[in-house]
């Protein structure tokens, strides 16, 4: 008997401190608690921060079958803003060159193509290579990294 009336405190008690609480936390958003039954309200999409690029595309140009090493490899990307800004961008390649850091300027939102080329083989020797474009600014992006893969005629 002494067991139940212990128990029987404890949910007295615990039953004044959840309905205490309950009440503070009615006083201090001034209204109603919510039902349990209400519904969650949908949170809203953040606004875009700025303008900033959207999307970077890729891709190497086919060079001539045949043509001597060291052959020259050009490759086109495509940046996209979804706004008027400069782009600052540079390459990065499998090789760990420096490549110079240039910026190219958006009137509006919309695309624009960049190309860069880059004399890669030796004679005899296979080339296995991955060069890929890192935006810096307005906001940090990378594209696909594209390979060549090719040997070199003697």
């Amino acid at each position: 008997m002494v067991g139940f009336k212990r128990r029987l405190r404890f949910a007295a008690l615990t039953c004044v401190l959840l309905l205490a609480a309950a009440a503070t936390i009615t006083a201090q958003s001034g209204g109603a608690m919510p039902t349990p039954t209400s519904k969650a309200q949908p949170t809203p999409n953040k606004p875009r921060a700025g303008v900033e690029v959207t999307k970077i595309q890729l891709r190497a140009i086919k060079r001539r079958v045949g043509e001597p090493c060291p052959a020259n490899v050009t490759f086109r990307g495509a940046i996209t803003t979804n706004g008027p800004t400069t782009v600052e961008y540079t390459w990065l390649s499998s090789d760990g060159r420096s490549w110079p850091t240039r910026n190219l300027k958006f009137a509006a939102a919309g695309t624009q193509s960049v190309t860069e080329s880059w004399k890669l083989g030796q004679p005899g020797k296979t080339v296995g290579v991955w060069i890929q474009m890192q935006v810096a600014s307005p906001n940090r992006m990378f594209s696909n990294k594209v390979t060549e893969n090719f040997t070199c005629a003697r």
